[in-house]
Parts: structure tokens; sequence; C-alpha cells
């Protein structure tokens, strides 16, 4: 029979497993492991530190940090991230929201906001982060939600319906605003958002192995250069985009002015802002359909 194992030891054991496989925040996520599994809190352990902790308690825990060792990123343990502070499902199967992401809602909320019942479309929504965080800002906007992926889409709703803002989207399975073709729409949506994939051939080794080894592929290979899905998706968007709609995208280093210059050169869209992320990067373009 193993020898009884304390709050404070298994937390210490926690700590050294995670920074020995090279995270970063061992301390931090060794916490929130041990509290999502076995409900122990960083006040236990001070307060508490002689408590023994059940065998089956043990067994549980460990195996999620087992997984976080092996580079499983957290949110997927957890279930859940932090996004326009609301608290979304994150299963495995669809892409992590990032706090980059948010740049898109502010960019694209100024150009929509004075419209009386908007269309907005969100294109590869994953999570559903972006339309649910339209729909909490914009009550009167009607948003469309449009993934590849079944199974994002299904997640998407969850969290739609989680937030309450289920009952002014509607939801399609498709590739980019294919889906939407039979919607009837044409000149009618005011704003498009996407983060699609824009991770290019030559970065993709270059990934964190939390990120290449674990979040679905699909949601970030954007092609050679990294842009494929957002030229096809600017392709079909001005059939869609009322007057002065606009697009709005996120890019990876360096894309946005390659990106940029071919909007410039195909000449259906303005240039309207590029905004930058908290490393300076520019990250959210917004364009808008030239009349």
């Amino acid at each position: 029979m193993s020898a009884p194992i304390t709050c404070a030891q298994i937390f210490r054991e926690a700590v050294t497993q995670l920074r020995s496989a090279g995270v970063s925040n061992a301390v931090n996520e060794a916490m929130w492991i041990l509290e999502h599994t076995i409900g122990l809190t960083r006040k236990m352990v001070h307060v508490s530190p002689d408590q023994i902790v059940s065998e089956a308690d043990q067994k549980q825990a460990r195996k999620l940090l087992e997984r976080r060792a092996a580079g499983e990123p957290i949110q997927y343990l957890l279930g859940t991230q932090e996004f326009w502070g609301l608290e979304f499902m994150v299963p495995r199967g669809v892409l992590i929201p990032r706090p980059d992401s948010e740049l898109l809602i502010h960019t694209v909320i100024p150009y929509v906001n004075e419209l009386s019942n908007p269309w907005l479309v969100d294109v590869g929504t994953g999570t559903g982060c972006l339309a649910v965080a339209l729909g909490r800002e914009l009550p009167g906007a009607k948003i469309l939600v449009t993934d590849r992926s079944l199974f994002a889409v299904q997640t998407a709703k969850c969290n739609a319906i989680r937030h309450q803002v289920v009952q002014r989207m509607e939801f399609y399975v498709g590739d980019l605003l294919s889906p939407l073709l039979s919607r009837m729409l044409a000149g009618k949506v005011a704003g498009i958002v996407a983060n699609l994939p824009y991770i290019g051939q030559e970065e993709w080794n270059q990934l964190p192995r939390e990120v290449r080894q674990f979040e679905p592929r699909l949601a970030l290979d954007g092609g050679s250069d990294g842009l494929v899905p957002h030229r096809h998706l600017l392709s079909q968007a001005k059939s869609f985009l009322m007057p002065q709609g606009v697009v709005v995208l996120e890019v990876g280093v360096g894309q946005a002015p390659k990106l940029c210059q071919e909007v410039r050169a195909l000449g259906t869209y303005h240039v309207q802002e590029i905004r930058r992320d908290a490393l300076g990067i520019e990250r959210a373009i917004c364009l808008k359909l030239k009349t």
C-alpha cells in the first residue's frame, strides 16, 4: 500500500512535473488542474497542507497532469477559455480562442453599430467566440455562422446557447460563404469577420508543440503562404456585402502588407484600417467594399 499523499505534497509534485516538462506557467497550471480535478484550492494548500488526498483523487489529477506534461493545451484539459470577458467551452477538436482575436470585435463594431438589425457573418467560427461576442455587444444584430467542421458548428451553437444569443444566430456547415449561397443575402450583409487559417507551409514545423500536435490542422493550415483562404473569402464576400460593408480578417506575422497590396491591386475593396496586437504585430485588417 502506497504512503498517504497530502495536499501540499501533490501540489509540489504537480509543479515539479510540469516544470520538468517545460511548462512555463507551471505553478498556476498545476493549481488549475488540481482544482479542476479534485477541488484542491490554493487556500487549502496553505491552510490544510497535511490533508490527505485519496488515491482515487490522486489518480484523477495525475491523469490530467500527464496529459499537460505531454504538451496538451491546458484549455482542452479544463474544457474552457475566456474570451471577451466570457467563458467558452473549448473541447479538443476546435481552435482555442486567443486574446488577439478580440481585435476583430473592436474593429468591426464601429462600422455596424449604428445600423438597424444588421446582418453579420462569422466565417470559420470555431468555438463561436467572435459570433457570440458580437451577439452580446450588438443586441439587434442577426448573425450567421459557418465552419467546415460540423463539430465546430455544434460547439459554437452550445456556446451561443450558454451566453443567450442563439435566438439571433443561424449555423451552417461548409466552406467559407458557400453554405450561404441559397440564403438570398446578396447585398445585405453589413459585416463579415473571419479568423481563418493563416499558417503557411514553411511556418508549420515552427509552431509550438501544443499547437502543432493538438489543435486542429483544419483551423490552422492556410495553404502555401497562409493567405489562400483569405483570397477565396474576399472573392466570395463582394456579392454578399451591402454598399460600404466591411470584411475584417485576422492575419499572421508579416502577412498584412502582402494581403493589402493584393487587395489594392484588385480594386474591389478599400483598405480601411489595420490594427496591431499587444506585441505590435499587424493582426486585424478591415476592408470596405467599394461602391
